[in-house]
This record gives C-alpha cells, sequence and structure tokens, in this order.
C-alpha cells in the first residue's frame, strides 16, 4: 500500500498552480482511496488526503498528471474508478497474484525434498482449502484458517497459508506425479485466475513446474 500511496502522491505532485483541481482531484479520488487503502490492510485518512493536497499545490511542475486529467473530467464516481483501474490496475493484479506464485514455489522445493528422502510424493487429495470461497468473505479475502492442520495430506506436507490471502489451494498426487492448484476470482467479478504446480520424478530426480495463471470460465 505505501507504494501505491507514493505513486498517487508523486502524481498529485504534478499538479503545480491549481489549487482549487487539486482540492477536487482528491475530493473526487476519496472514496476510490478509502477502498484501495481498505484492500490493501491500510487506513487513508484525512490527514494522508490533505496531505496529497498539500503536496499537490506546493509543487513546481507543470505538467498535469493524466490520471488527475482523467479524474477530473470524469463524471461520477464509476468514471473516477475506472481512472484509477487503468492507472493502477496492473499493479494490483501483480500484488494479488504474487500470494499464488510464492506459496506454488514453496510448495515445490517441500515436495522435492518429501521425493528425496520418500522415494514419493505424498499421496491422496486435498482441498480446494479454505473450503470457503475468499469472495465470499469478509474483505473478500480467505481468512486463516486450522483446515490445514486437519486434513493428513497438507499436513504431510507441512504446507499452510498463514495470512488472509487470495487463492484456494488443491493438491492430487499418486505418489510419483503431483499437481497443485492455486485457484482465485482476483475481483471477484467471475473472472478466476490458476496457478498449477505439476512435480513428476525422472531417474530418480523430482522435477517441478510452475504454470502462471490462465482464465478458467
Amino acid at each position: 500500500m505505501r507504494m501505491i500511496l507514493v505513486t498517487m502522491l508523486a502524481a498529485s505532485a504534478g499538479c503545480g498552480g491549481k489549487g482549487d483541481d487539486c482540492q477536487r482531484f482528491v475530493d473526487k479520488s476519496k472514496p476510490v482511496l478509502l477502498g484501495m487503502g481498505k484492500d490493501a490492510g491500510r487506513e487513508v485518512g484525512e490527514k494522508e488526503l490533505a496531505q496529497m493536497v498539500s503536496i499537490c499545490r506546493s509543487s513546481d511542475k507543470a505538467k498535469a498528471d493524466p490520471v488527475m486529467k482523467c479524474v477530473l473530467d470524469a463524471k461520477d464516481e464509476s468514471g473516477v474508478r475506472a481512472c484509477y483501474g487503468t492507472a493502477f490496475g496492473d499493479y494490483m493484479s501483480k500484488a494479488k497474484r504474487s500470494e499464488a506464485e510464492l506459496m506454488l514455489n514453496s510448495l515445490s522445493h517441500i515436495a522435492k525434498a518429501e521425493y528425496v528422502t520418500n522415494s514419493e510424493f505424498p499421496k491422496g487429495k486435498a482441498g480446494p482449502t479454505p473450503a470457503k470461497a475468499c469472495c465470499e468473505q469478509p474483505e473478500h479475502k480467505c481468512a486463516v484458517v486450522d483446515d490445514w492442520a486437519k486434513d493428513p495430506v497438507w499436513t504431510a506436507l507441512g504446507f499452510s497459508v498463514d495470512q488472509p490471502g487470495m487463492f484456494q489451494y488443491t493438491y492430487e498426487s499418486d505418489g510419483q506425479t503431483a499437481k497443485v492448484t492455486a485457484t482465485g476470482d482476483l475481483d471477484c467479478d467471475g473472472n478466476f485466475v490458476t496457478y498449477t504446480l505439476e512435480a513428476s520424478a525422472k531417474d530418480g530426480e523430482p522435477q517441478t513446474t510452475v504454470t502462471k495463471p490462465t482464465t478458467v470460465d
């Protein structure tokens, strides 16, 4: 969230000499900024908003930022959201997706270690875990659950997600091959993305491949 706020402050810094426009820009942006802060787990209060106005007004830069112009020209809140969606959508999406990539990379190392130790991957099926879809939970995030410790397969892997996240995880293995998926609806709009980890062994050497998100209809 800090990176996003810094970027927004930098954007507002392109408003030199436009005091009224600066205030209008921040006022129109307020609902969107509050929502972005909530999603990132950080409160955006009046102090932060006033700081944006102050920086905008005191800037020596003369060139207006495209985000500011877009927001000022927007007819309603939906239009303002579209401005920020264009500017920050890609960053926000990548930040959300990084969770699954990190988790599957961690599982990749665990799976390899298990095969080297036991000459097989932990057998069985697990998931989806958490069982309840993230978009059906508060703040559209999967809460931390103890389901991981209750499932013998996840326990055998020593794997769990210990902070609120955006993905549900599944695992399936016959011992010699294994497949793990991380699936999430990042914007809760019905469009899912899936990361996949596939593990196999050749000549006693475990191998893993992580495939980046694909759209799920």
